[in-house]
């Protein structure tokens, strides 16, 4: 496994990393939820745009902690680990809040942006939490 002298900025990178990610697959449910029952009635899909969305927000949260537990691999307590996972997920909560109104004020190219803008921000700070952990 390893140490790192940064463990801090690993810490940090990693729980980015770990919130922009799951927040960018729950951005990718709301895309498909949203294109998938655009032209239905909201009764016609109550029990499809259930599943979509909860898939989306269980994934997630998956993402979220996997990418925040793997990350952090250099740092040898398990517990900071998982608190950094755990973490993630909050900041994935945080950042997906706000996909509901960007599709309202800007429809699907908003969500559509806003998960570029996503992914962006998870490469970036994958970058950061490797580089961290080299040092």
């Amino acid at each position: 496994m390893g140490t790192t002298r940064d463990p801090v900025g690993l810490a940090l990178a990693s729980l980015g990393a770990g919130s922009a990610t799951g927040a960018a697959v729950v951005t990718a449910g709301m895309l498909v939820f949203s294109t998938r029952l655009a032209d239905r009635s909201p009764g016609e899909f109550r029990d499809e745009g259930f599943l979509i969305i909860s898939l989306a927000l269980l994934l997630g949260i998956v993402a979220a902690v996997a990418t925040g537990w793997t990350l952090t691999k250099r740092l040898d307590d398990p517990w900071r680990r998982g608190v950094t996972g755990a973490v993630s997920v909050f900041g994935t909560a945080l950042l997906s809040v706000v996909t509901m109104p960007i599709h309202t004020v800007a429809g699907v190219a908003g969500l559509v942006a806003y998960l570029a803008v996503l992914l962006l921000a998870s490469i970036v700070t994958h970058r950061a939490a490797h580089r961290s952990a080299n040092r």
